[in-house]
Formats: C-alpha cells, sequence, structure tokens
C-alpha cells in the first residue's frame, strides 16, 4: 500500500524525481544533462528523472516510476528498492511547483539507456564522493551559483541541493555506524 503522502489532493502543481542510488563500492546517483530546447525552463540543466504527476499515475510514486522508465529504461517495479522520501523541494524559477523527490537504490548491475523520450542528451552516474571536490561556485544562465562542476555537466539550483541532501544523510549514516 502506498502512503498517502504520495498523492496529490491539494489542487497544486506536482511532480516527482527519481532519485536512483546504487553502491558499487561506491555510492553513485544516476543524473541526466537535459537535450537543449527552447521551451523547457530547464533546458541544459543536470537533472533526475521525473516529471510531472497526472491523474492516471494515481499517486507521485507512480509518477517517479513511469517517468524513470520513459526517459532511462530502468523499471523501478522490477529493479528499485524504495529507500526513503526528501522533502518537497520547489524550483526556484518555478516556486509554486512542489516536487517530491523519491530515493530508490538499485543494484550494482543496473545501467540506465538514453531512450528515446528526448529528455537527456546523456545519463551519468555521479559518485557522491566527488561532490565536495567539485561544489564550486560559478556563473550559470547568467547568475552566479553554487555548483557541482563534473566535466560539462554542471549540477545546480534543486538537482544541487537534493544531491547535497542525499550526501549528508549517506555521510550521517556512515558516520553513526563508525562511531
Amino acid at each position: 500500500m502506498v502512503p498517502s503522502l504520495f498523492k496529490p489532493s491539494d489542487g497544486k502543481a506536482w511532480a516527482a524525481v527519481a532519485v536512483i542510488l546504487k553502491e558499487c563500492p561506491d555510492a553513485m546517483v544516476l543524473v541526466g544533462k537535459r537535450i537543449m530546447n527552447p521551451r523547457d525552463p530547464w533546458s541544459g540543466d543536470a537533472a533526475f528523472p521525473g516529471g510531472h504527476y497526472e491523474a492516471s499515475d494515481g499517486d507521485l510514486l507512480n509518477t517517479a516510476i513511469r517517468e524513470t522508465m520513459e526517459e532511462t529504461g530502468i523499471d523501478l517495479r522490477k529493479l528499485g528498492r524504495l529507500v526513503t522520501v526528501l522533502d518537497v523541494e520547489h524550483p526556484r524559477n518555478m516556486p509554486s511547483l512542489n516536487v517530491l523527490p523519491i530515493v530508490f537504490k538499485v543494484d550494482c548491475g543496473v545501467e540506465a539507456v538514453n531512450t528515446t523520450s528526448g529528455e537527456f542528451e546523456y545519463l551519468k552516474w555521479v559518485r557522491l564522493s566527488d561532490l565536495p571536490n567539485a561544489d564550486k561556485v560559478t556563473v550559470v544562465k547568467g547568475n552566479t551559483r553554487k555548483a557541482v562542476i563534473l566535466g560539462d555537466m554542471v549540477i545546480w539550483g534543486m538537482t544541487r541541493r537534493i544531491l547535497c541532501k542525499l550526501y549528508g544523510m549517506l555521510n550521517n549514516k556512515q558516520e553513526n555506524v563508525r562511531g
């Protein structure tokens, strides 16, 4: 049974993203670089698979699973295990949109394919241990921002905030186990 918090009932705009984690042995998360599209406010940005809630999804968990399958070819129903749900985020360029980040874990052998959905230029497994050294201040879309820079992928805004939360959660968990 899906928790009721996954079902939007407030009439607001909702979306869900799948934060797909695998530990092989390093913790890695799947991030894609969005294709350039003049109609897309996040054109060229780094993002997690995901998208807008549709009533036919029934809930935001199904939104994340559907969008992930469409955009990456990963069937989270078969290959993913629900780990946790992070706090609702809001893109700064669209603060009325509620985005629910849902963390899934997959086995090491799971790979993503860039599907014909036209969402991503490419997909990349990002090692969370690379985040501290790659976190910089840079100019993104004409503004100075904090961003994780990994090659030509610049992870900023909401995607960076989600990655940093996940990194913090995993590091606190590891410190507690060691301590």
